[in-house]
């Protein structure tokens, strides 16, 4: 193997790194407090998240993960209602660190339906990072989270350098391998 196929190689293997998405494949769990019946459909990075319907009063139903490196990330959501009181009543967002942020908008109108749009986030390590439907009264319809991702996962830049130092380093001790 020449220099010149031993770079191509590394150059490879660190684009299929540069892209591969840490929270698109960390390990999620779906939480439904107060003994709400929210599910989810599919698994992370694409899936449906539904709030709770069977009476049990105010219930947050999650789907979070701890991301285990930093990394810039980027989802499609989008937002329905089967409510028929509109989406006031089972609003919808992402939660990080504990921290909910809705995305729906908040509307009265009957079957008040979609709202929609990408979310882009830097994250941290040991964040934890999902999203969520809120039913204020879990009755009379749920509200529903679409979720996909928006493009590839973006490491930190550090860890861009840590692996470009490595892939030079290992360039250079094949260069000598074949030299000898």
């Amino acid at each position: 193997m020449n220099l010149r196929a031993v770079t191509r190689l590394c150059l490879a293997a660190s684009l299929a790194l540069g892209i591969s998405g840490i929270a698109y494949g960390d390990t999620y769990t779906l939480t439904s407090t107060n003994g709400g019946d929210g599910y989810v459909v599919g698994s992370a990075p694409t899936y449906q998240l539904y709030g709770s319907n069977n009476g049990v009063g105010a219930s947050y139903t999650t789907y979070t993960t701890t991301v285990s490196a930093p990394e810039t990330v980027s989802f499609n959501w989008a937002y329905s209602t089967f409510d028929c009181c509109g989406s006031v009543w089972d609003p919808g967002g992402y939660v990080l660190n504990g921290v909910y942020h809705q995305l729906s908008t908040d509307a009265n109108t009957q079957f008040q339906l979609d709202t929609s749009g990408v979310l882009t986030l830097n994250l941290a390590a040991g964040d934890v990072f999902g999203f969520y439907v809120y039913s204020v009264d879990s009755i009379q319809g749920r509200g529903e989270m679409a979720i996909s991702p928006a493009s590839a996962a973006t490491p930190e830049p550090g860890s861009l350098l840590l692996l470009g130092t490595g892939l030079l380093g290992f360039a250079g001790a094949a260069r000598r391998k074949l030299m000898a």
